[in-house]
């Protein structure tokens, strides 16, 4: 019994917590007229050659069905930069711009080193109130209490289904979030640190200031075709 709820204790705080949040993709209606909610999207991985893992693929799909249906009306892509060679916002938004989506509906946290650091900065930077946040199943109920813990009203959330994926890979990904709920009780509950990267703020519905907060690079890409 101790052994159980030491090892899975975390997990089932984290899904005790988030029970009854709405599924946006089915629970929520279209914004109407002088209404705003932020799409938060966590990074999860990049393959090797620099492009969102199939894991990140299937959020970001997912962030973009929530916009094009007028869910949200911007998407925050929060996930890790801190090394040169591993830039997760900027594949991100790289991969929505080159499925049509416009740049300016697109706001980077290259801050988000861990899911509390996403959601911290969300609230803090980027001055993010109502928010749906989007991952994967196993990872859905820890975004809902982080991010309200810091300070976000999520409105609904986003799972998408790991089903398709091997049952090693996906036994991997549980075990993981075993482990990172605790931090997540850590986080929500008794601590409530700062975020690792700190920032000015960031009106994430000035497309100005969103641009100017980009990367020289970033800032560049309109997409394939409008970027020399």
């Amino acid at each position: 019994m101790v052994v159980g709820l030491a090892v899975f204790g975390g997990r089932l705080m984290m899904l005790v917590a988030a029970a009854g949040t709405p599924d946006a993709r089915t629970d929520l209606a279209p914004l109407a007229p002088g209404q705003n909610r932020v799409g938060i999207v966590f990074g999860a991985g990049l393959s090797a050659d620099g492009t969102p893992s199939p894991l990140l693929a299937d959020r970001l799909r997912a962030g973009e069905d929530l916009l094009r249906r007028h869910i949200v009306n911007r998407l925050l892509m929060t996930g890790d930069n801190s090394v040169a060679s591993h830039n997760e916002p900027s594949a991100m938004r790289r991969w929505a711009i080159d499925r049509g989506i416009d740049p300016d509906l697109i706001a980077l946290d290259y801050g988000g080193r861990r899911t509390w650091d996403s959601c911290r900065r969300a609230h803090r930077v980027f001055g993010v109130r109502h928010a749906v946040v989007v991952s994967n199943d196993f990872h859905r109920a820890r975004t809902v209490v982080v991010c309200r813990a810091a300070g976000v009203d999520v409105d609904g959330a986003v799972g998408t289904s790991t089903g398709g994926y091997g049952l090693g890979v996906r036994m991997s990904w549980q075990r993981r979030e075993l482990a990172a709920s605790w931090r997540g009780v850590y986080d929500a509950w008794i601590d409530h640190p700062d975020a690792a990267v700190g920032g000015d703020p960031i009106d994430i519905y000035d497309p100005a200031a969103v641009r100017a907060s980009l990367s020289a690079e970033d800032r560049a890409y309109r997409g394939p075709r409008a970027t020399p």
